[in-house]
């Protein structure tokens, strides 16, 4: 009876994890081949459409596997809330450090009907992979194995789709580790999503800057995002710092 329960349990992890990584490619390479049929796949509203069509996907992985709002971190928890706005501003406010210092951002870009298309392609983006990646993904791998094995995976997989960017993808493992601990710390992702992820991709767009040849501080924001990921996670495993945690910021 045990083997059996265990391989159903098997069965319905790999099915949903074949159903998950389906419905990305599906989406995204499907409604490019579309677009792409009807000679609009490069116009500047190309890629909301395509986010668009991913993040309904999302939703309708969502409601196919019976996960609540609470399961993809989208449930306000009040007991972390103070705990999830801590944490995403310290994040909020490395970035903006980054952007000011290492990349040295300037005035604002001209807004050009092609930024404004962005700007609406990067709203859909943020709520996408976060549903996507700490939403989906990272629930799925959690019921099956823990929540630490999610933040490894989620943020492996998070890295790997950006494969375009070439080496540009090595920093959002990086990135996609430290989001995922946010995650697990205190279970939501709604401020990930706007301003964490929104801003996090709409500054080159915005703003004039060092993008191309980003100072040597620059190369520091990963290893930053590491630390800071494993320092969360740390501050629950060990009893004294969960304990000065859930007693500060989980109120």
């Amino acid at each position: 009876m045990k083997m059996i329960s265990k391989a159903n349990m098997n069965y319905r992890f790999w099915k949903r994890i074949f159903l998950v990584a389906a419905a990305l490619v599906a989406s995204q390479g499907g409604t490019y081949l579309v677009l792409s049929s009807f000679g609009i796949a490069e116009q500047a509203f190309s890629n909301l459409i395509i986010n668009t069509v991913f993040l309904l996907t999302c939703v309708g992985c969502i409601r196919l596997f019976g996960l609540s709002r609470e399961d993809v971190g989208l449930k306000i928890l009040p007991r972390r809330l103070t705990s999830h706005v801590g944490l995403c501003f310290v994040i909020f406010t490395m970035y903006c450090l980054y952007y000011v210092f290492a990349v040295r951002i300037s005035g604002l870009r001209p807004l050009t009907s092609t930024t404004m298309w962005g700007l609406l392609n990067y709203i859909v983006v943020a709520f996408a992979e976060e549903i996507y990646f700490r939403g989906l993904c990272y629930r799925i791998i959690e019921q099956r194995y823990s929540g630490r094995t999610a933040i490894f995976v989620s943020g492996l997989l998070f890295g790997l789709v950006h494969f375009r960017q070439g080496l540009g993808m090595l920093p959002k493992l990086f990135t996609g580790w430290l989001w995922g601990s946010v995650r697990y710390a205190t279970g939501m992702i709604f401020l990930l999503i706007f301003p964490i992820h929104f801003a996090y991709n709409s500054a080159w767009l915005l703003f004039h800057g060092n993008w191309d040849s980003p100072t040597t501080l620059a190369l520091l924001l990963p290893l930053v995002e590491l630390l800071v990921a494993i320092l969360i996670v740390a501050c629950l495993k060990s009893p004294s710092a969960k304990r000065i945690f859930e007693n500060r910021l989980l109120k």
